[in-house]
């Protein structure tokens, strides 16, 4: 069963956002995971991919943004707005829209900014993969 945690941030800005998902990343990578990251869009795939370059000065967390150059499937994290049939582990979306392609994952992170257009969104699909009968968790940061 899949298991899907929320994240509430109790911020809305970009660079919160940005922030939850480079530390879960890292964490999850740590652990073993690769990590497919969902952005809402294009500018958002590409402010991802600069902090994860960033997040750390000592460290990065290496990555392929699909689309950017030749694919690498063997990345520990991939960034796109749909769900590469390659994917597999981690799936953390950032985007109001619910993945694609759950099947091929074990776990789901939904980061939700403190705006009421994504916690909207975000309860529309807690009730979606409740429906699913998939394990929910909500955490604030």
């Amino acid at each position: 069963m899949l298991r899907v945690d929320f994240y509430l941030l109790s911020e809305s800005t970009a660079d919160a956002r940005l922030l939850a998902v480079c530390k879960l990343t890292a964490k999850a990578v740590a652990n073993g995971h690769r990590v497919f990251i969902q952005t809402e869009n294009e500018d958002g795939a590409k402010a991802c991919d600069d902090w994860l370059w960033s997040y750390k000065p000592e460290s990065f967390l290496a990555h392929h943004r699909v689309g950017d150059g030749a694919f690498i499937a063997t990345a520990p994290v991939l960034i796109s707005l749909q769900t590469p049939t390659e994917s597999d582990g981690v799936c953390l979306n950032i985007s109001t829209r619910q993945p694609q392609g759950l099947a091929q994952f074990h776990r789901l992170l939904e980061v939700v900014g403190n705006d009421e257009a994504s916690k909207q969104a975000a309860r529309l699909r807690w009730q979606y993969y409740k429906q699913q009968g998939f394990s929910l968790e909500k955490h604030d940061l």
